[in-house]
């Protein structure tokens, strides 16, 4: 029988976001980016800054 090797390689991504980019990509004003620096640091896991950050504008149609 042949040796098939059929594991799934999964490449995982960055543990750690940079906080300043994060509030750049979804323009996040610079007072509450210094909120989130001062509560998490300059680098967290992504679910804890989307916990902390402020709630969305609502998209009008």
């Amino acid at each position: 029988m042949k040796d098939m090797n059929n594991r799934q390689v999964r490449v995982p991504g960055p543990r750690e976001h940079d906080i300043a980019e994060h509030c750049r990509k979804f323009g996040i004003g610079p007072a509450e980016e210094k909120k989130l620096k001062k509560l998490l640091g300059s680098h967290a896991p992504l679910h804890e800054i989307q916990a902390n950050q402020p709630p969305r504008q609502p998209k009008w149609r």
